[in-house]
C-alpha cells in the first residue's frame, strides 16, 4: 500500500509520480520559497512565526533539506503575498477554474475581516484543486430540483436587473417561493442549511469564526461556487447570511467575488442587494409557516403582534429579531412603526426570558457561533484518501480546524478498520 503522501508531494502524486514530487519538493520549491521571502524583505524567523516553524526549519526548506506541508505551504504564501501554485512554480491551467480564483483571491487587496475571509475561500479552492486530482473527489453538482431552481432564477424576467427596490423584492420573493416549492419544503423550517444548499444547488457552504467586520462571502464562477460565512455572529445571524450568499448565486450575480456586511443585507439602497435580501428572508420565513406558526400561538387581545408572537416565530425559524420584524413588515403583518416598536420597547433577553414556553432554546440569546464548518464534499474526499493512503492527514485537520493529527490519524484509520500498530505504512508520513 502507497504510504501516505503530505505537502507538495500530495500534489504532484497524480502529476507522475512519487520520486518527480520528492525531488521538487526537497528543491525547488524551497528555492522559490527562499526567493519569495528574500523578495518580501522578511527573515526566516518572521517567516517561521507565520507558518508556526521555527528558523532552523525555514532553513532546512529554503535548502531541500525538509519537505513542507500544504498547510505550511498555503500559510507561507499567505504571508508572502503569493499563492501556493507560484511556490510550486506553476500557473493555475485555465482548465482548473477554482485554482485560478484561488490565485486571484490572493492578489486582489483587502482590508479587515474581508482579508480573512478571502484567506479562508483560497485555502478551501486549493484544497478543491488538489483532492480532485490527487482523490478524485467528485464535483459538486445540484439535483434535478435544485438545477430546475437555478434555471428559474437565471430566466425569464429574472435576467433583468431590479432598478427598483419594488421590483427587486418581487422577484427576491417569487424566487424563494419557487425554490421551496421545487424542493417540497412547504412552511416548514429549514434545519441543516448548509447540507440542504450543498445537496441540492452544488455550492460548498463553509463557516469560520474569522471576525464581526464583515459577514460573507459567494465565489462562483464556471464549475464551482462556494459560500463562506463568518461564525463570530449567532447562529440565526448566520443563516440569513448563508442564505443571502445563495442567492446571489441562484440569481447568476455577474461578479465572481461577492463580499457581504450587515449593512448591505438590511439597510443597502442597491436593488440588487434589496432582492437577495428578500429572497433570503421568505426563504427562511415563508408566509404559510409565519401564518400558521401565529394560529397556532394566538395574537394578543387587541388582534395584533407582540412580544409573545416574535419569541415564538424566532424560535420556530431560527432567526433573528432584526430580520424577522422586517419580514413580517413586508409581509403586511405589522407595520413599520409597530416593528420599531417591538424592536426598541423590550431587549431581546428579556422578551425571550419572559417567554420561554414558545421559546425553549432562547437561540437569538446565544452569543457567536463559532462554528468551523469545511465543505462536507472536501471533508469526505480527504477522509477517504487518508484511508486510501493516497495522502496524509494534514489536509483532513485543516478543513476541520484540529490539531490532533496524530490522533486524527487513528480515528480514520479505526474507522476503515485498518488500523495495525505494527505496520509502519499505516503511520502518518510527518516530515519534520
Amino acid at each position: 500500500m502507497k504510504q501516505g503522501l503530505r505537502g507538495a508531494e500530495a500534489l504532484e502524486f497524480a502529476r507522475g509520480g512519487a520520486e518527480r514530487a520528492k525531488a521538487d519538493n526537497t528543491g525547488e520549491v524551497g528555492q522559490r520559497l527562499k526567493a519569495a521571502r528574500v523578495k518580501a524583505g522578511l527573515t526566516g524567523t518572521q517567516l517561521g512565526e507565520a507558518m508556526g516553524l521555527n528558523k532552523d526549519q525555514i532553513s532546512k526548506i529554503e535548502s531541500g533539506v525538509r519537505r513542507i506541508d500544504i498547510v505550511e505551504l498555503a500559510s507561507a504564501a499567505d504571508r508572502l503575498g503569493t499563492t501556493v501554485r507560484e511556490l510550486l512554480g506553476r500557473a493555475a491551467a485555465p482548465d482548473r477554474p477554482a485554482l485560478a480564483m484561488a490565485a486571484r483571491l490572493s492578489a486582489d487587496q483587502v482590508d479587515g475581516n474581508a482579508e480573512e475571509l478571502r484567506r479562508k475561500a483560497k485555502q478551501l479552492l486549493e484544497f478543491d484543486d488538489l483532492l480532485t486530482r490527487v482523490a478524485d473527489a467528485p464535483a459538486a453538482t445540484p439535483t434535478s430540483a435544485g438545477r430546475a431552481a437555478i434555471d428559474f432564477a437565471r430566466g425569464g424576467s429574472f435576467t433583468r436587473r431590479p432598478r427598483a427596490a419594488t421590483s427587486a423584492r418581487e422577484q427576491g420573493r417569487r424566487l424563494a417561493e419557487h425554490v421551496r416549492k421545487e424542493l417540497n419544503l412547504g412552511g416548514d423550517r429549514i434545519g441543516d442549511l448548509p447540507a440542504l444548499m450543498e445537496r441540492h444547488f452544488g455550492v460548498d457552504v463553509a463557516l469560520a469564526p474569522v471576525g464581526s467586520a464583515d459577514d460573507g462571502l459567494c465565489v462562483h464562477g464556471e464549475g464551482f461556487a462556494l459560500v463562506l460565512a463568518s461564525s463570530s455572529f449567532p447562529a440565526a445571524h448566520v443563516r440569513f447570511t448563508l442564505v443571502h450568499e445563495l442567492g446571489h448565486h441562484l440569481f447568476g450575480d455577474p461578479r465572481e467575488v461577492i463580499e457581504e456586511s450587515a449593512d448591505n443585507m438590511f439597510t443597502s439602497d442597491d436593488p440588487v442587494e434589496q432582492r437577495v435580501n428578500a429572497f433570503a428572508g421568505h426563504f427562511l420565513m415563508p408566509e404559510e409557516g409565519v401564518r400558521l406558526t401565529l394560529d397556532w400561538i394566538g395574537l394578543t387581545a387587541a388582534g395584533t403582534i407582540g412580544p409573545r408572537q416574535v419569541a415564538a416565530l424566532m424560535e420556530h425559524f431560527a432567526v433573528s429579531r432584526q430580520a424577522l420584524l422586517v419580514q413580517l413588515a413586508r409581509l403586511d403583518l405589522i407595520t413599520w412603526t409597530e416593528s420599531r416598536f417591538l424592536d426598541r420597547s423590550i431587549t431581546v433577553t428579556d422578551m425571550l426570558k419572559a417567554h420561554r414556553d414558545v421559546a425553549p432554546t432562547a437561540l437569538a440569546l446565544m452569543g457567536e457561533s463559532g462554528e468551523v464548518r469545511a465543505p462536507q464534499r472536501l471533508v469526505q474526499a480527504a477522509r477517504t484518501a487518508v484511508q486510501r493512503q493516497q495522502m496524509g492527514v494534514s489536509v483532513v485537520a485543516a478543513l476541520l480546524g484540529r490539531t490532533d493529527e496524530d490522533a486524527l490519524f487513528n480515528e480514520l484509520m479505526a474507522e476503515a478498520g485498518i488500523v495495525d500498530e505494527g505496520r509502519e505504512d499505516l503511520k502518518p508520513a510527518f516530515t519534520l
